[in-house]
């Protein structure tokens, strides 16, 4: 689903309860459900008046969300979605039906919270689950999906009304808070899971399938293990899209095209799309949880006090409609093409060729790198990087000076940056270990620097991929 940014959404003007949210944002991770629940409370409990899909994972989350919600809404939902974190404006976290929240709206609902705040502190994070929860539930949203922020079980988006959960993939990642196995850090994610509500898993092990399946049938949750269920192959690759033909349970998807390229990219594809089949059969059937709880939603929504249109409440009979052709193979097709998540893989216009990826862990890296190799053609390849400093990073340094032709590392405006010596040293040892190869390797003390170092030197059939996180990518925006 392409962002749309709302006429309202600059935050420039003076919004001050927005302002404070930033205040907020904490030095050090906190996890717990007792504040945020007891806000939620005190709310009115918004977040239990639409079905919700909640994606869990360490990779992919956004971009299956993004499949998920750009598919819904081709089937005539109105779709809120639930983006964690954002790129560039903190307006991109909370979206009807791809638009942006306008900054109007969001700093009055983050006012409306300040009104609780000494009966129910909140952080940065679960201010803004809140305010998604209020806004979705003003909007009359027939669904929303929830990209879940860190872990699963202590994470404020694990209390919305799940009518399906999603765990995308497992790697090694924030172990500091979630554990330093796989195993551990699935367990924090099964925590999405509940009893009645059916999971969807991509993941890449049969030990860690097993886990999972044995903890679905501990709390009576349906199980679907996406490598046992879907097939798919790729067609075709280029920079700005791909084609892929896929095979479910249902049906047979020949040549879906998508404008999110990689084979990473292919498995989340694959992942939504079985997720959005199990909703509309849950919906079909009578003792299905969709079907179940579409009744509990009835009541007066008047959506009052949003500045964007109000959506008029669906009755009964015309919402289980739409949840039954959810999964029609053209409402799928079109919701996959029209599929789009910035800094994924995000290959901007003009010459020379520019990308920008998000990725800032050892399995997204080297998945980066390989799409890179896949599609960037005969001209040099270079690197921009820069990663915060809690990260690890891997076997990517060795699989970087095999495919770059140079690497800049590079600060950036984050006291958590890594030093870019240090960065340095590690791609030049992975240079010594390849003898194959040995690019060009430096470091800035700035992003802007290294950019203006690399692009200077670039012919138009040349590629440069940006990557190392969020924050490298928005910082990065600002000199292109």
């Amino acid at each position: 689903m392409t962002a749309k940014q709302s006429s309202l959404s600059d935050i420039d003007r003076p919004f001050n309860h927005i302002k404070f949210l930033f205040s907020l944002r904490p030095t050090r991770m906190k996890l717990g459900l007792e504040n945020i629940s007891r806000l939620l409370e005190l709310l009115g409990k918004p977040h239990k008046r639409f079905p919700s899909i909640l994606v869990a994972g360490t990779n992919g989350k956004g971009s299956v969300t993004t499949f998920i919600s750009s598919i819904m809404k081709s089937a005539g939902f109105e779709v809120g979605t639930f983006y964690s974190p954002h790129l560039v404006r903190v307006n991109e976290r909370i979206r009807v039906n791809g638009e942006e929240i306008p900054s109007r709206d969001l700093d009055r609902i983050i006012g409306t919270l300040r009104k609780y705040r000494r009966r129910a502190p909140f952080t940065f994070f679960e201010g803004l689950v809140a305010a998604a929860a209020v806004y979705f539930d003003e909007m009359n949203v027939d669904a929303a999906v929830f990209e879940v922020g860190l872990g699963g079980r202590l994470d404020a988006t694990r209390l919305v009304d799940a009518v399906l959960t999603v765990i995308t993939g497992i790697s090694l990642d924030h172990t500091e808070h979630l554990g330093p196995t796989r195993s551990r850090i699935l367990k924090e994610k099964l925590g999405i899971v509940r009893a009645g509500v059916p999971l969807v898993a991509n993941l890449s092990t049969k030990r860690l399938s097993s886990e999972a399946g044995r903890y679905c049938r501990k709390v009576r949750a349906p199980y679907h293990d996406l490598r046992s269920e879907v097939s798919w192959k790729i067609r075709s690759m280029e920079l700005r899209g791909m084609s892929i033909d896929m095979e479910t349970p249902m049906r047979r998807y020949p040549a879906l095209g998508t404008k999110m390229i990689g084979e990473h990219q292919a498995r989340n594809l694959a992942t939504a799309i079985r997720a959005v089949e199990i909703l509309s059969s849950e919906a079909s059937k009578a003792d299905g949880v969709v079907a179940r709880r579409l009744d509990e939603y009835r009541r007066d929504r008047s959506g009052k006090g949003s500045s964007m249109q109000k959506r008029t409440n669906k009755s009964r009979s015309e919402r289980t409609k739409l949840w039954k052709k959810l999964d029609q193979e053209g409402n799928i097709a079109a919701g996959v093409s029209k599929a789009f998540l910035p800094g994924r893989f995000q290959v901007l216009q003009g010459r020379p060729i520019i990308i920008l990826d998000v990725s800032h862990n050892e399995e997204g890296l080297i998945a980066s790198l390989e799409t890179l190799k896949k599609v960037a053609g005969k001209g040099r390849k270079s690197i921009v990087f820069g990663v915060l400093e809690h990260k690890r990073v891997g076997l990517f340094p060795e699989k970087a000076v095999k495919v770059a032709d140079e690497i800049a590392v590079a600060s950036f405006k984050d006291r958590r940056s890594t030093d870019p010596l240090v960065l340095k040293s590690l791609f030049e040892e992975a240079t010594e270990r390849s003898k194959a190869r040995r690019p060009l390797i430096q470091s800035f003390s700035s992003l802007r620097e290294a950019l203006e170092n690399v692009r200077g030197r670039m012919n138009e059939e040349d590629v440069l991929l940006v990557l190392g996180s969020h924050v490298v990518v928005e910082e990065a925006v600002r000199y292109l």
